[in-house]
């Protein structure tokens, strides 16, 4: 083959091979292995992130009163994030970032005492419910006690003084995991919370920035105690291969604005989930959600990004994609404000309407059809136009499929979309109105702005 491109040019060997092939060839070495096999508490999980600064001024005592609330949603997994006494040297804000840890075998006296969290846990185990919490294991606070006691186990620049991981995370030192004996204390630390505590499981802070082969000897360890829940604030394939259960899905919630303002066709989500199956292992669960703490605080709420309806129409598509759907504290409520990572921003639960039952009725879909967390998505054909997303998803076991379709522009649609052969002799019901539709092999959809209908198509 002749280089014509110029300087710098084609600098390795070329393939060139027929349009249909060029599929395989993206496909990433993991991407024909299998993901670690989830138990299905796991797998069907619906996630509920707590920031408890925000959630309750009771601490763990006023989540506690709150859980059948959760359950009620639909909620199986309850997420804390960071539950440890916070820095004080180099804080930000009044009350400091919950990731600057100063004690990791502490708990902060803002959210109760150790006898508070466990009837925490203890309850949410009464109602068949898990807890994780937060781990932050990439760095620490400038106080912590780890660094006063250890500073060895730090990263030091070429003058011998600690750094912090990067400029921006000026409140917190880093932690160099070539040190085994860190390794050995971590380890030891992670096991503490699972063996005193009964907790069911960590959200990995940044798990990118700590070698994965520190990952993998942890879950090993962790599950000489009891199965866990492994989450991994990160998006690497080989993630899922041992240590971890899920990751964040960071290219669902990024296509979203796009996909809203109509700058990029709302297609592109189910482009999106193709893409993952080159790229991941088959059965990687991906974390799915239109917001979250890192996302609201410095985003902006989702009722805010999106608009009021738009949040309930990105959190019916993330509730509908594969995946385990995460719901942030407040979110059920439309939760308007910013909750600042450094002060009290506390969350306006007087609001009951609307958005509670969207998130009822998604749980209620989880739970109901389990199915759900996997396998394929299948587009389907409609004449709605770029702003008209619609695809099925279906139970290869039972046959059962879930037919959905969103307008996520700013004006109402009427669509006709096909039903595909293999289901036009099934039962047809409504979601949302529980109606049942007459056997068609075709329906005439009308939905209001940024709204969606979800019917399922039973043989």
């Amino acid at each position: 083959m002749k280089d014509n491109g110029g300087p710098g040019g084609l600098h390795r060997s070329v393939s060139v091979v027929p349009a249909d092939k060029a599929e395989e060839l993206m496909k990433s070495p993991e991407a024909s292995r299998r993901a670690r096999v989830s138990a299905p508490w796991v797998k069907n999980a619906v996630m509920y992130e707590v920031y408890l600064r925000s959630f309750s001024l009771d601490g763990f005592r006023g989540l506690e009163r709150r859980l059948k609330e959760l359950k009620d949603l639909g909620v199986t997994v309850v997420w804390l994030m960071p539950i440890h006494p916070v820095g004080e040297l180099n804080r930000k804000g009044k009350l400091g970032s919950p990731y600057a840890i100063r004690d990791f075998y502490g708990i902060n006296p803002e959210f109760g005492s150790a006898d508070d969290f466990h009837s925490l846990v203890d309850s949410a185990h009464a109602l068949d419910m898990r807890v994780i919490i937060d781990l932050v294991a990439n760095h620490t606070a400038w106080d912590s006690k780890l660094l006063l006691e250890h500073p060895e186990w730090f990263t030091h620049d070429s003058d011998g003084a600690i750094v912090a991981p990067n400029a921006s995370w000026s409140d917190v030192a880093d932690l160099d995991y070539r040190s085994h004996e860190l390794r050995k204390y971590m380890i030891a630390m992670m096991r503490y919370w699972v063996r005193e505590f009964d907790i069911d499981g960590y959200r990995c802070d940044v798990a990118e920035l700590v070698p994965s082969d520190f990952w993998d000897v942890a879950r090993r360890e962790l599950e000489r105690l009891k199965p866990v829940l492994m989450l991994s604030e990160g998006s690497l394939p080989g993630h899922h291969l041992e240590a971890f259960d899920i990751t964040y899905a960071w290219n669902t919630y990024d296509v979203l604005t796009s996909v809203l303002d109509g700058s990029a066709s709302a297609g592109r989500v189910v482009d999106i989930i193709r893409r993952e199956s080159r790229r991941y292992p088959q059965g990687s669960l991906r974390l799915r959600f239109n917001t979250n703490h890192d996302k609201n605080a410095w985003d902006a709420p989702a009722v805010e990004k999106f608009g009021d309806k738009g949040a309930d129409v990105t959190a019916a598509l993330m509730f509908t994609l594969p995946g385990v759907p995460l719901i942030y504290n407040g979110e059920e409520v439309g939760n308007s404000k910013r909750l600042d990572l450094f002060e009290q921003v506390v969350i306006d639960w007087k609001s009951k309407g609307r958005h509670r039952e969207v998130y009822r009725t998604l749980g209620a879909l989880r739970h109901d059809h389990s199915w759900l967390s996997t396998g394929s998505i299948r587009p389907l054909k409609h004449n709605g136009g770029g702003s008209i997303l619609a695809y099925v998803r279906t139970d290869d076991s039972s046959g059962t499929s879930l037919l959905c379709i969103f307008n996520f522009a700013a004006r109402a649609a009427v669509l006709d979309v096909p039903i595909p052969e293999d289901m036009q002799h099934g039962t047809t019901t409504d979601v949302v109105t529980n109606a049942s539709l007459p056997r068609q092999g075709q329906l005439k959809v009308h939905l209001p702005a940024f709204g969606y209908a979800l019917y399922l198509i039973s043989p």
